[in-house]
């Protein structure tokens, strides 16, 4: 499947990555402002679709071989949980596909709403400064993800 890279569309245009805060499968929460001066990819998924499984062994590299040793860097894997099957099922998703990187829930769809989320998997590039640098829709791969965070 081709991955589509489109410059960062007018609603983002210089302007600060939408905030949000949600819980992640340990029960924390995690507020996106609170990581301002790391650069953070926010990859939006679901357990029923397909793209989102092949990018799982490519995200799971980027954050076991790139993040650890990069510590300015945060992948978040945003689970459209509105749209998914339940906390149980994605707890479950989680274990059986070796999942290690941080997993956050939306579990009323606003975070889908506000990132205007129409295709999954999609993912987010935004800058230490919060601001959205680059969208992705479809599946990445670890040599795009570190390509982007460079930049």
């Amino acid at each position: 499947m081709a991955v589509t890279n489109e410059p960062v569309e007018a609603a983002f245009s210089a302007a600060a990555a939408p905030d949000f805060s949600l819980q992640n499968l340990q029960g924390e929460t995690i507020q996106l402002s609170d990581l301002r001066g790391k650069t953070v990819v926010v990859n939006f998924w679901t357990t029923w679709c397909p793209p989102c499984h092949d990018e799982i062994p490519e995200l799971e590299a980027f954050y076991s071989e790139y993040i650890k040793e990069n510590p300015d860097v945060v992948l978040l894997g945003v689970n459209l949980t509105k749209e998914d099957h339940g906390e149980e099922s994605i707890q479950h998703f989680v274990k059986a596909n070796l999942m290690t990187f941080p997993i956050l829930l939306d579990s009323d769809g606003e975070t889908q709403k506000n990132y205007q989320i129409l295709t999954i998997p999609t993912t987010f590039i935004v800058d230490k400064e919060g601001v959205i640098k680059q969208k992705i829709m479809g599946p990445v791969t670890k040599d795009e993800l570190i390509e982007q965070v460079k930049q």
